[in-house]
């Protein structure tokens, strides 16, 4: 558990998500009842930035290929830092951030802006999971509807876990409230390439 001095980083809410912020595997085990939605409700809430962000979160993941050639992105390397110290949301605290952080300096690794962009990224991993497991493993469209439209559209304008929220949207395809979250989406200015493909490609 957190130490008592420990300062946390993110919201109650996610402090009780229990499973690792880098696994989105671990809520298909989850019944989809009335507790579980209305929690996977909440997480969105809480994890929806308040504003567009500068920069899309969280970073495309790494496709591993069978060539030892390339190179992993640095990102990925300060993210297995981050594990080591904090494997769940309720470890994400101020104190840890900093001990990652001086890790990370002491490795040759960015630190620019480390705890804010980190608890960013953290926070979008989470929402990445919720929105997966809401679209691909929720048979009951009524139940989602409309929340879930709502905040997939919200996160697509504001750039965190864009991918994902469009892939909960094209699960629930056949509500009409899912077409019409497109329909505004398409209109959206500043959208990035691979976004606005996807969510024209969902309009077709």
């Amino acid at each position: 558990m957190t130490a008592a001095h420990e300062t946390p980083l993110l919201p109650e809410v996610l402090r009780a998500y229990p499973y690792p912020w880098d696994n989105a595997f671990i809520w298909t085990s989850e019944k989809q009842d009335e507790q579980i939605l209305a929690y996977a409700r909440a997480v969105l809430e809480a994890c929806l930035p308040p504003e567009p962000l500068a920069t899309p979160e969280p970073p495309d993941e790494v496709i591993v290929h069978d060539s030892y050639d390339d190179e992993y992105p640095e990102w990925t390397a300060i993210r297995a830092v981050l594990r080591e110290r904090m494997p769940y949301a309720r470890y994400v605290t101020a104190e840890r951030m900093a001990d990652a952080e001086a890790e990370c300096a002491r490795r040759g690794l960015a630190t620019s802006g480390f705890q804010e962009v980190w608890t960013r990224r953290i926070t979008a991993w989470i929402a990445e999971q919720t929105l997966y497991w809401c679209g691909l493993m929720v048979d009951d469209e009524a139940a989602l509807t409309p929340w879930l439209m709502d905040f997939a559209e919200l996160y697509v304008g504001r750039g965190m876990a864009a991918a994902k929220a469009v892939g909960a949207l094209s699960c629930t395809k056949s509500v009409p409230e899912t077409r019409a979250a497109f329909a505004r989406l398409a209109a959206y200015e500043g959208l990035p390439d691979e976004i606005r493909e996807s969510v024209e490609y969902e309009l077709r």
